[in-house]
């Protein structure tokens, strides 16, 4: 005959069963859910993890009992501010109109003075027994030894992928030695790949560049290397096969651009991108990167984020990185000169040839980008003619000189120059990459 507390959920487990119940849910391929339900089945309650941020990793309630929802953690902890020190468990009283409705026990997950999470048992559907906070205690240090090891693990992993991607992008290492260890690590090693590179500043949070890699592999679906570079993050994204590089690198810009919002909001952060390049030519690709950084640096104030890919300058860039500064300004004067008035006139021109070079010299596609009649565009081109003598439509010299110069004053974020925001697409909504056309 059944005991009113087995009737109710709770199962009488001697202390040896207690203990094996939780040395086999270690060892399980979901251990943290499972620590749980060893901890609802021994309890006969439902029981929550969270981790420090709020954000439920594990759930579970006894059969037969219904779900129960949990109040956030934030409520929860309403009245518990003090760091905690260690996971003795606090039992935390019901209070109406708080949203605690039942009582509570609340353990923090504390590994080697690390706060990582609490574990948190609702009084539901039995009352709490004398027992409960001895199991909610030894469930929550066994979560944060699993907590540490898996961190532990997740570390050495990481450190040999970042390994991996240094020799990649150096060139170095027997390259049987290497697919052999790219291969246990789970890396395709003869995946074409873009690189960005990544400048951080002083406002840069720490660990930035494990948080940007695994912001852009969700993202964008695709395989990711991180390393640290001098003065920087380079970040090795794998291409899918037959896309096109001018899509994938749009892909990757727009979404650089996202994670420098979201991952560093105080600004300063500033990426380049390479194209896309065979594995054996990815020390070209870091040198593209490095290069738009480097015209990046040269011509901006170093404030906000800006984020440019080897497409958005061309060759010119090697002109912009190396030459000397104050002649490429005074070279700027030279060409656009007549140009650079703060007033309406001066600034819409200089629009119209910007978006003139970015629709491949097309006067229609300028005018219906622009919104203004074909003619009206062949005005504006022959004004900037008149005022500055370079025949932009014919002449291929004059047209190299206008691009170069419309390069920087994009690089000094001219207010005529602001591009439409790209939108990222993630794994979610991101529709088909275009394909390069493949030989028959």
């Amino acid at each position: 005959m059944s005991t009113p507390d087995e009737r109710n959920g709770r199962k009488h487990l001697p202390l040896s069963v207690f203990d094996e119940l939780l040395d086999d849910a270690a060892v399980a391929v979901d251990c943290l859910s499972a620590i749980v339900r060893v901890c609802s089945d021994a309890t006969g309650k439902a029981v929550t993890l969270f981790d420090r941020q709020g954000h439920i990793v594990a759930s579970t309630w006894p059969e037969g009992s219904g779900q129960t929802v949990f109040p956030s953690l934030r409520d929860i902890l309403r009245e518990h501010t003090a760091t905690p020190a260690s996971a003795d468990p606090v039992l935390l009283r019901a209070e109406l109109g708080t949203g605690l409705s039942r009582r509570k026990i609340l353990s923090a997950i504390v590994e080697r003075a690390e706060h990582l999470g609490w574990l948190v048992v609702d009084e539901q559907p039995t009352p709490f027994h004398a027992t409960d906070d001895y199991v909610t205690l030894r469930c929550a240090r066994r979560i944060g030894a699993q907590l540490l090891t898996q961190r532990r693990i997740t570390r050495v992993a990481w450190n040999a992928k970042s390994n991996l991607a240094r020799q990649l992008v150096r060139g170095s290492g027997a390259w049987k030695d290497l697919a052999a260890g790219a291969e246990y690590l789970g890396v395709n090693v003869h995946a074409r790949r873009s690189l960005a590179y990544i400048r951080k500043s002083d406002r840069t949070p720490p660990d930035f560049d494990r948080s940007v890699a695994e912001y852009t592999e969700r993202a964008l679906d695709l395989e990711v290397l991180s390393t640290r570079g001098s003065e920087g993050i380079l970040l090795l994204i794998g291409a899918p096969p037959y896309v096109a590089s001018p899509s994938l690198v749009g892909l990757i810009t727009s979404t650089r651009e996202r994670a420098a919002t979201e991952l560093s909001p105080a600004g300063g952060l500033t990426a380049g991108v390479s194209s896309v390049y065979e594995p054996d030519a990815l020390v070209r690709a870091y040198r593209e990167a490095r290069e738009v950084v480097r015209c990046i640096d040269r011509f901006t104030d170093g404030t906000g984020h800006r984020v440019l890919a080897v497409d958005d300058l061309g060759p010119a860039r090697l002109f912009l990185a190396n030459g000397e500064v104050s002649a490429i300004r005074h070279f700027i004067d030279d060409m656009l000169g007549p140009l650079l008035g703060d007033d309406a006139a001066s600034t819409e021109l200089i629009r119209t040839l910007a978006v003139w070079f970015e629709e491949n010299r097309s006067v229609r596609r300028t005018a219906t980008r622009l919104k203004v009649h074909e003619n009206t565009v062949r005005l504006r081109l022959s004004r900037v003619h008149a005022l500055t003598g370079l025949d932009v439509t014919s002449d291929a010299t004059h047209q190299l000189s206008i691009y170069t110069a419309l390069l920087v004053l994009r690089l000094r974020d001219h207010p005529s120059l602001h591009r439409e925001s790209r939108r990222v697409e993630t794994k979610e909504d991101a529709v088909p990459l275009p394909v390069e056309r493949r030989s028959a």
